[in-house]
């Protein structure tokens, strides 16, 4: 069985060696075969990175092992020598690369492997000449798929970062790397994505403003939104935690004062106990009737009412508003209001206008006169199911029988998919860039290319509502090749051409 060996394994291995003397850690490197300056960085930066790290690093460290564990197995199946062939090496290369090893890593796993001894300049040459392969990937297959987006920003050192993805299959359709955040940076991108039809985002006034320059269907996101209300009523509730704290406090004080009988101090302490208790509770009534017309806020935004109807956008608005001027009755409440004033904006409710409008296209013909109500069950069961079904509406169209009833429940699905309340999705994306960029520092934007080709075409794992899937055949795409490397490998043996849609694109990316 080859033996394999990592940063955290070569840090662990020096402080054992310390242990044992002078001399030993050097002992230890020449016989593990790594050099010093690469041991002592590795122990200078791996040892926090990896052990002590959040739960995205340690997820990212299960994703190395299980890499590990399958070139061990290749590696005992396979004979001596197997990653000598160019494509595997590559495969290899490519895989560890985008689940965050470094260069050097690479390098040493290589050789632990019985692959050749690269040098890490040599294996930093080869990701970006694939890097800009899967920029041509992605432009040939992947950009400008979809009429619903969610966007974001994220940053790669000191440039922000556009990340363009579908909702529903998590597919990325468009990334954009530039010097600032202003709308002049994410115009370009997103005026030649010509399918994109609506886009969900933040609060981001230079991301807002470029969605309104390319002429999109703004729709406010709910995530941030409400996320920063609820952090708002947490820290209100743990103020009133300590006013409850206070009061039990001086309750003690005084019933270890009874005993006494000293009515001067047991009166003294009595005042302080009621001052605390009367206190706590009307911290405690504010805080449940925050907590109330909070609750009431996120309703507002619920795609039926609890009566069994449709949503509009004017009901969500006047509950908001009323809402938000019942808080400002205290100045907690005040507080509260000016983290959700923010809700109270037209593209807040854009996706009501957008249910609306879908379901009324369908133009249902039904007997009885609370046809809202029948239309809301409709969207009601349509979003349960496809909270747990993700797959294309295509092919739901395969096996439809072409009844009234089929095309009627197509439609709605498309109507309810388009409707999308939230740009949260694009977090899923934005956590897999921040994490690969923690382990290797520095991503160019092709590497970005490269992490997103292997992202679409990654299948999702278990526990996952889109498992056993990948984003790119939830999204209805037709690709050549199912593995992400071979397909790479594919463009990579066509000869360096850009096809007209693709190039503005291309000229646009290489600009920033």
């Amino acid at each position: 069985m080859v033996q394999f060996i990592t940063p955290w394994e070569v840090v662990n291995g020096m402080t054992s060696a310390r242990e044992r003397g002078h001399g030993c850690v050097t002992r230890y490197l020449e016989g593990v075969g790594v050099a010093r300056s690469t041991a002592y960085r590795w122990e200078a930066e791996a040892r926090w990175l990896v052990e002590f790290g959040g739960p995205e690093l340690r997820r990212l460290r299960r994703e190395h092992e299980e890499l590990l564990a399958q070139v061990a197995a290749r590696s005992a199946a396979e004979p001596a020598g197997w990653l000598l062939e160019p494509g595997r090496e590559l495969a290899f290369v490519l895989q560890a690369a985008v689940q965050g090893a470094t260069d050097e890593e690479i390098a040493v796993l290589l050789v632990r492997a019985g692959g050749r001894c690269l040098s890490h300049e040599t294996i930093r040459e080869r990701i970006a000449k694939a890097a800009a392969v899967a920029h041509r990937v992605f432009l040939r297959y992947f950009f400008d798929t979809g009429r619903l987006a969610a966007l974001d920003e994220i940053f790669l050192g000191r440039k922000p970062l556009l990340l363009v993805v579908e909702p529903r299959s998590l597919l990325v359709t468009g990334l954009r790397l530039a010097s600032g955040r202003a709308a002049s940076d994410w115009e370009p991108l997103l005026g030649l994505m010509q399918a994109l039809e609506r886009a969900a985002s933040d609060a981001g006034s230079g991301l807002r403003k470029a969605v309104k320059e390319a002429e999109l269907a703004d729709q406010l996101d709910m995530f941030h939104g409400l996320y920063k209300g609820r952090a708002c009523l947490a820290r209100i509730e743990k103020s009133c935690e300590g006013k409850l704290d206070k009061a039990e406090t001086a309750r003690q004080a005084l019933e270890e004062l009874r005993p006494s009988g000293n009515h001067s101090r047991l009166g003294v302490a009595q005042r302080a106990a009621n001052r605390t208790r009367e206190a706590a509770d009307r911290a405690l009534a504010e805080w449940d009737r925050l907590a109330d017309l909070f609750g009431q806020v996120e309703r507002a935004f619920a795609y039926t009412t609890p009566e069994g109807q449709l949503n509009t956008v004017e009901r969500a608005s006047r509950l908001v508003g009323e809402a938000l001027k019942a808080m400002e009755a205290s100045e907690e409440g005040r507080r509260l209001a000016k983290t959700l004033r923010v809700l109270e904006r037209e593209p807040a409710f854009a996706f009501l206008g957008t249910l609306e409008v879908g379901l009324r296209a369908l133009r249902l013909e039904q007997v009885g006169p609370d046809r809202q109500a029948k239309l809301a069950r409709l969207v009601e069961e349509t979003l349960a199911w496809r909270r747990t079904d993700k797959d294309p509406v295509s092919e739901l169209a395969k096996a439809s029988t072409g009844s009234l009833a089929d095309r009627v429940e197509i439609e709605g699905v498309e109507v309810v998919d388009f409707a999308v309340r939230s740009s949260s999705a694009v977090e899923c994306v934005n956590s897999r860039v921040r994490l690969v960029q923690v382990a290797r520092k520095r991503l160019s934007e092709d590497f970005v290319y490269l992490l997103a080709v292997y992202h679409n075409m990654r299948t999702f794992g278990r526990g996952s509502t889109r498992e056993g899937k990948t984003a790119a055949q939830l999204a209805g795409i037709k690709l050549p090749a199912q593995d992400w490397i071979e397909l790479i490998q594919l463009m990579a043996a066509e000869p360096p051409q850009v096809s007209p849609s693709a190039r503005p694109a291309q000229d646009s990316a290489n600009a920033a």
